[in-house]
């Protein structure tokens, strides 16, 4: 996975996760689609490739599946803090 030549801010990302969290019903599987829509779809922020790559490594650690694909995600977009 190459890294973005830009980077998105906290801000946008707070603004984008809230959003998703306050409008999807329906649990992980619903958020992780959002998120795709979002991510992969309108913004271009990751390729469809890296998302299924991201969503394998979610499926293969223990926790909620939404919260991971976030952390991904924003580490790749906006970098550690």
């Amino acid at each position: 996975m190459e890294l973005p030549q830009t980077r998105t801010s906290l801000l946008e990302l707070a603004a984008l996760y809230l959003r998703l969290g306050a409008t999807a019903i329906g649990g992980p599987a619903v958020h992780i689609s959002m998120m795709e829509e979002e991510v992969v779809s309108r913004r271009g922020w990751l390729t469809r490739a890296d998302f299924l790559d991201f969503l394998g490594a979610t499926n293969l650690i223990p926790g909620p599946n939404s919260t991971e694909m976030a952390i991904h995600v924003g580490r790749v977009r906006a970098g550690w803090l």
